[in-house]
């Protein structure tokens, strides 16, 4: 796989002290104009580096609906990861993802942790494929003691999330085999 391209988008450009929902919405113009500039398997990292506060309200308006939208596809096979200096400041992403029923990688001291909805199927399924880097549905299925149909739904969940790739490869009797890359940069 090609290296991945990676851009830095830093909040704190808007100010340190972030609150109102129209604050967060000129600040989505600039994200999403940004994302859509970004090679096709591109990637925008998000960091809440110099910021003080972050309201939930920008949260949402800023990293909700654009993330969102990335998820929804519309932006092909973008990605978005937030990095963030403190758990304390990404609260407001945290519980703004989780009602919108999404879910993103959160890295905070070069240690990831998944932010917004999350399973214990989830989180063990991602675990193991970023720390891979890249795997197939039968080889997950044999590792994490699965059925090869509940592998392939998890694994389908966390591709729909933005939070792998995967690329069908073969076929195993009447399911499908796919090879999934981590979108975290090895």
């Amino acid at each position: 796989m090609a290296p991945m391209h990676v851009e830095e988008f830093r909040i704190a450009q808007f100010g340190s002290r972030l609150g109102t929902r129209w604050e967060g919405e000129r600040a989505r113009e600039r994200l999403e104009s940004l994302v859509r500039s970004l090679p096709e398997e591109g990637q925008v990292r998000l960091s809440l580096h110099g910021l003080e506060v972050l309201s939930t309200s920008f949260a949402d308006e800023l990293v909700g609906k654009a993330y969102q939208r990335v998820v929804d596809g519309e932006f092909g096979d973008r990605t978005m990861v937030l990095e963030t200096p403190s758990r304390e400041l990404a609260e407001g992403v945290d519980v703004k993802l989780a009602q919108r029923r999404l879910a993103m990688l959160c890295l905070r001291d070069e240690r990831w942790e998944l932010i917004g909805l999350d399973t214990p199927a989830l989180s063990e399924t991602l675990a193991r494929i970023l720390d891979k880097g890249q795997t197939t549905t039968r080889e997950l299925a044999e590792e994490l003691g699965l059925q090869m149909n509940a592998c392939v739904n998890r694994v389908a969940r966390l591709a729909e999330l933005r939070l792998v790739r995967r690329r069908k490869i073969g076929m195993k009797g009447p399911q499908d085999i796919f090879e999934i890359h981590s979108i975290l940069e090895a």
